[in-house]
């Protein structure tokens, strides 16, 4: 005869069978604070995902999220469970690329984010760098706005990203690695200097801007505030290319940083003036999970984006000089 203690210590000691892509799943919704927004960012059918969230829930017997109209919140389980599911999925990882180095190289597919006019200026060089550090690897390379690759790393989509401003994510570490001027340009100077342009110049001037929340937008607009500056923004262009067409052509003037001033996006004979009082700034970070997270050829690729970024795009970065507020 069997007593209850002894029945309940073998209930304790059921094996549960995991499913990696569930955890996977159970990870970015998380991250995410959504299905919607982490079925976008998948792209995988809500339903689909919904089903699959509920299917680890039954399996390991704990509800692991709160569903509400705004989305969704980890209950008490969920938030014991989502740091051992990253561990176990940092060890799978791990095994999958060890079963893979039996010649000690590194091995594996790294997907790297940049932003547009980043990517412009280093990925061919990256890639032929890559190629020759780490052959039997692969590479993938997404250029997207900085808002995106915030979404992208928080649901592991990729490896690691150089984008402009922190993402809001504890698990990620976010490394500056350098400060960019915003410049005026257009067809003709504003204000009395060629080179540099105030702020208050800015009053009532026709621009052609990338729409919200382009890296340009937010600290153009603060310190327009700040300076009771009115801007008149008239256009909305995110096509990097098209938008430097309509400054060509006399449209408008824009906001552009040097990196994509750089990037030949923009005719020479363009006029670039660097705004002051006050000067206005953007960061460039590199961005990637924790160093005990990364697998060795994560921190190898991760290691190599920032040294390309350095080679391509470390003299067009700095701390503001000159003119300030």
């Amino acid at each position: 005869m069997r007593c209850h203690g002894a029945a309940r210590t073998d209930a304790a000691r059921k094996k549960v069978a995991l499913d990696v892509q569930q955890l996977r799943y159970f990870v970015s919704v998380a991250e995410l604070g959504g299905l919607a927004r982490a079925a976008d960012i998948l792209d995988v059918p809500q339903p689909t995902l919904s089903r699959q969230i509920r299917a680890l829930e039954l399996a390991i017997g704990a509800s692991l999220f709160h569903r509400h109209g705004r989305g969704v919140t980890l209950t008490d389980a969920g938030n014991r469970f989502l740091p051992r599911a990253k561990t176990i999925l940092k060890s799978v990882d791990r095994a999958l690329l060890e079963l893979h180095e039996g010649d000690s190289r590194l091995r594996g597919h790294i997907v790297c984010g940049l932003t547009p006019s980043v990517g412009r200026m280093m990925i061919s060089e990256y890639v032929r760098r890559f190629n020759e550090r780490l052959p039997l690897a692969r590479l993938s390379v997404i250029n997207l706005l900085s808002s995106q690759l915030h979404d992208q790393l928080r649901a592991s989509r990729i490896d690691f990203a150089i984008l402009h401003s922190p993402p809001p994510a504890s698990a990620l570490v976010a490394e500056l690695l350098g400060r960019q001027d915003l410049y005026l340009v257009g067809r003709t100077a504003v204000g009395p200097d060629p080179s540099w342009v105030d702020v208050s110049n800015l009053d009532g001037l026709r621009l052609v801007m990338p729409s919200a929340p382009h890296v340009t937008r937010q600290p153009l607009e603060a310190a327009a505030a700040r300076h009771h500056v009115g801007l008149r923004i008239e256009f909305e262009v995110d096509a990097v290319d098209s938008l430097f067409d309509l400054v060509a052509a006399g449209f408008a003037h824009t906001v552009s940083t040097r990196v994509a001033l750089a990037s030949k996006w923009a005719e020479p004979n363009l006029v670039v003036q660097r705004i002051v009082n006050p000067a206005i700034t953007t960061e460039l970070y590199l961005s990637s999970p924790a160093p005990s997270d990364l697998t060795p050829l994560q921190e190898v690729a991760r290691d190599l984006a920032r040294a390309v970024f350095y080679s391509t795009c470390g003299h067009l970065t700095h701390a503001i000089d000159s003119k300030s507020e």
